[in-house]
């Protein structure tokens, strides 16, 4: 069955306790460890360090936190760096995690969080310095309709970045299919993008300087993390889906094949909106 925005607003809505539970309370993203990270909160911190060196991120920027989760890039952000944020979600129960925990910030006077859709947002045109989405972009059944958005809504000369799983091929045998589908299904994404199309993309939207980095390295303690949570929740959600309760959902038992066979790359794509409108 096709996956719809009902899908994906139900699937985090129902699932954000065991994330804040049995991941993290912050994010819901894997993280990237290098060689001096001890826990899974620094190499949450990591990525989060990562996108704001990666955008440039500064005090007069205006900051676009598309699919913000709960909210912790968002007023990490702006705690660190004086920008103005914004996060948009699609779900309620996230939404209000993320504006109460907002209110706790030393920085609250510069966060907003809403409940929008990315490829829609009815922000007007030119608002944001920087926009960046992790692991939500994924989400979007056509990926060129939240980059024609991002676009949209960006000032020229401003950046992107999208952190997020990407395709290597796009022809598969019969166990890579399988593979794909089951990491989909439970994680409620209508289609991972492949690396060569989301670049497309970019460029179709009218992104320049387009670079990829390849993170793959950096998350597999991370996806190792998840295989072996699975192997606990693997018969709940086995029972739970026969009998109709609920979703099926193996996507964290299928995560790590995914990208250990090289089905998919987990890394980051950076671009910026040229600051010429008419070049």
């Amino acid at each position: 069955m096709p996956i719809t925005q009902r899908d994906i607003i139900e699937y985090y809505d129902t699932h954000q306790f065991w994330y804040d539970h049995f991941w993290s309370e912050t994010a819901l993203h894997y993280g990237f460890w290098y060689a001096d990270t001890k826990t899974l909160a620094e190499a949450i911190l990591n990525t989060n360090k990562f996108v704001l060196s990666a955008l440039e991120i500064g005090s007069r920027d205006i900051v676009l936190d598309a699919g913000c989760g709960v909210g912790g890039t968002s007023i990490y952000i702006a705690e660190t760096t004086g920008a103005r944020v914004e996060g948009i979600t699609l779900s309620g129960v996230q939404l209000k995690i993320a504006k109460e925990r907002s209110v706790k910030s030393p920085a609250s006077h510069l966060l907003n969080f809403s409940q929008r859709d990315y490829t829609d947002t009815n922000f007007k045109e030119e608002t944001f310095s920087k926009v960046f989405g992790i692991e939500s972009i994924c989400h979007a059944e056509r990926k060129i309709d939240f980059l024609k958005e991002a676009y949209r809504i960006m000032k020229p000369g401003g950046k992107i970045a999208v952190v997020d799983a990407f395709l290597m091929k796009e022809v598969f045998d019969a166990r890579e299919r399988n593979i794909y589908q089951k990491f989909i299904e439970g994680w409620a994404l209508p289609n991972l993008a492949t690396k060569e199309g989301f670049s497309s993309d970019l460029g179709e939207a009218g992104f320049e300087n387009i670079v990829f980095h390849d993170m793959h390295d950096k998350i597999t303690k991370s996806s190792e993390m998840l295989y072996r949570y699975s192997l606990f929740t693997y018969p709940f959600s086995f029972i739970t889906s026969k009998l109709g309760l609920a979703r099926e959902n193996f996507s964290t038992r299928y995560q790590k094949p995914l990208f250990d066979e090289k089905i998919a790359v987990y890394g980051v794509f950076v671009a910026e909106k040229p600051n010429d409108q008419e070049a």
